[in-house]
């Protein structure tokens, strides 16, 4: 008698299945059948051939027309300005830094002139009636750009990490209402 309890025949590598064949009377299972039951016209097979070609050919150019679109704007154009993402209209949040100045621009924590640095809200460190501040501009929230035109000025937002003079600390969002220099040549929104 076998260790394995059968019969004292060993068993033999030949009574191992194949994957590669089938079992004598084997049949396929029912979505094998369903599948072979399928037969696509010439038509729907000549239909999906044109497609896929149409696709792999497009894609291509696709990518081919947004890449020549970047390249044809002039390096010196100011990329960091959209004018088409301020609403139509908006209520203007009055200046708080400082708190002189036309309202034109909503948002943020604080908004005002003293930001302002070549027309854009100013980058890295700076300090500002004693307070040291770090800001960097937002390109997140207007398709990768971070200002608008209003009524003659740009409203421009960054990200601003303010250390008072007390040693408290604060992070958000502040604008820069920068004049724009008359005939800047780009539609000002909002009259």
């Amino acid at each position: 008698m076998s260790e394995l309890g059968g019969s004292s025949a060993q068993p033999r590598l030949d009574d191992i299945p194949r994957t590669s064949a089938p079992a004598p009377g084997a049949r396929p299972s029912a979505v094998v059948g369903r599948l072979r039951s399928i037969r696509p016209s010439r038509r729907a097979v000549l239909r999906g051939l044109v497609i896929g070609a149409a696709a792999a050919a497009l894609v291509p150019l696709d990518w081919y027309l947004d890449r020549r679109t970047a390249a044809a704007v002039p390096a010196s154009a100011s990329r960091a300005e959209h004018t088409s993402c301020a609403p139509a209209s908006y209520a203007e949040k009055a200046n708080n830094w400082p708190f002189e100045g036309p309202a034109v621009c909503y948002g943020g924590w604080r908004r005002g002139s003293y930001p302002c640095a070549n027309g854009y809200h100013r980058e890295g460190f700076y300090e500002i009636d004693g307070e040291e501040m770090d800001s960097t501009r937002l390109s997140t929230e207007c398709e990768g750009k971070n200002a608008w035109r209003w009524k003659g000025y740009r409203c421009s937002d960054a990200i601003t990490d303010v250390v008072f003079a007390s040693g408290d600390t604060y992070t958000g969002i502040t604008i820069a209402a920068c004049r724009l220099p008359e005939g800047a040549g780009v539609p000002v929104l909002g009259g």
